[in-house]
C-alpha cells in the first residue's frame, strides 16, 4: 500500500466527515507496519502545519476483548490541541462517534525508556476520569486492529476531569459512565492489568521509535467498558469516588 495515497485518503475522509473503504480489504491487503507508517505519516503532516500533540490514546487495552479479537497488543494514536473539550461537543460532524470512560494520566514530569514499569509512572504524575469519544473513518464498522491503527486509533476528541495524586493502586481505581439512565461500571485493571501499565507501555513503544513522553502530556489508556453511541442531546457522566467526575453534552 502506497503510504502518502492512504494517508491523503484518510485525510480527506476527517475533513469531509465522509467514510473510507476498509484498507485492509484493498487488494494487496494493510499489514501492522504499513499501518503503523499511515498514522506516523498524518501526524508528520499535522505537526508540519503547526498542530501540537497534548498526548496520546491507547486502544485494544482491554485483555478479554484482545483475547477474543486474537489480537496480540494494544495500539495507541495522538491526541492533538484541538480534541480537548470544554464538556461540550457538536457530534453532529462526526461519522460514527462514541464515548468511552477511561482513567487519565498526567504526565508531571519526563518519562522514557525501554525499562520503564508501572511503578516509575505513578511516581511520575496524576490522574484524573475521562470520556474519550472515539471517530472511526471508515463506512463500516468491521474494521481491523491494521485498519484501526492507521487511523490513529479513532481518537476524536475527549473530556477529562481535575487531575489528582491518589494513594490506591491505580488497578483498583474504579468508574461509573451514567447516560440516560443507564450505567456501566469497571475497574482500573481492565486496562492492561493496570492504566499505570498501559502508560508504561506507550512509553516503551515510544522509546522504540525515538520519542518520550513529555511533561504535560496527557494519556487516555483505554476503554473500561464497553462504549456508548453518541447523538445530539445526549448528557453523559464518568465518575469516580477517588478521582472525582467530568461531563460531555452533545450538540
Amino acid at each position: 500500500m502506497d503510504i502518502s495515497t492512504a494517508a491523503d485518503r484518510l485525510e480527506q475522509a476527517r475533513s469531509t466527515s465522509s467514510g473510507l473503504p476498509l484498507f485492509s480489504r484493498d487488494p494487496g491487503g494493510l499489514s501492522a507496519q504499513e499501518a503503523w507508517a499511515i498514522a506516523a505519516e498524518v501526524d508528520r503532516r499535522l505537526v508540519e502545519r503547526g498542530r501540537r500533540r497534548t498526548g496520546y490514546k491507547l486502544g485494544w487495552t482491554s485483555d478479554a476483548m484482545r483475547e477474543a479479537l486474537g489480537i496480540d497488543a494494544p495500539n495507541f494514536g495522538s491526541l492533538w490541541d484541538d480534541m480537548a473539550t470544554d464538556g461540550t461537543l457538536a457530534v453532529s460532524r462526526l461519522r460514527h462517534p462514541k464515548a468511552e470512560p477511561e482513567f487519565a494520566f498526567l504526565a508531571d514530569r519526563v518519562l522514557s525508556g525501554s525499562q520503564v514499569g508501572a511503578a516509575d509512572v505513578q511516581r511520575a504524575g496524576r490522574w484524573s476520569v475521562a470520556l474519550e469519544v472515539v471517530d472511526p473513518r471508515w463506512e463500516s464498522y468491521e474494521f481491523t486492529w491494521c485498519d484501526n491503527t492507521a487511523d490513529g486509533s479513532s481518537a476524536a476528541a475527549y473530556a477529562v476531569g481535575e487531575f489528582v495524586a491518589v494513594e490506591v493502586a491505580p488497578e483498583d481505581l474504579t468508574l461509573t459512565m451514567a447516560w440516560c439512565g443507564e450505567q456501566r461500571s469497571g475497574e482500573g485493571r481492565a486496562a492492561m492489568g493496570s492504566p499505570a501499565e498501559a502508560v508504561a507501555y506507550l512509553v516503551r513503544e515510544l522509546a522504540r521509535r525515538g520519542a518520550r513522553l513529555e511533561a504535560g502530556m496527557v494519556v487516555l489508556t483505554g476503554g473500561i467498558t464497553a462504549p456508548i453511541d453518541l447523538e445530539p442531546g445526549l448528557e453523559v457522566e464518568v465518575s469516580s469516588p477517588q478521582l472525582g467526575s467530568c461531563s460531555l453534552l452533545c450538540s
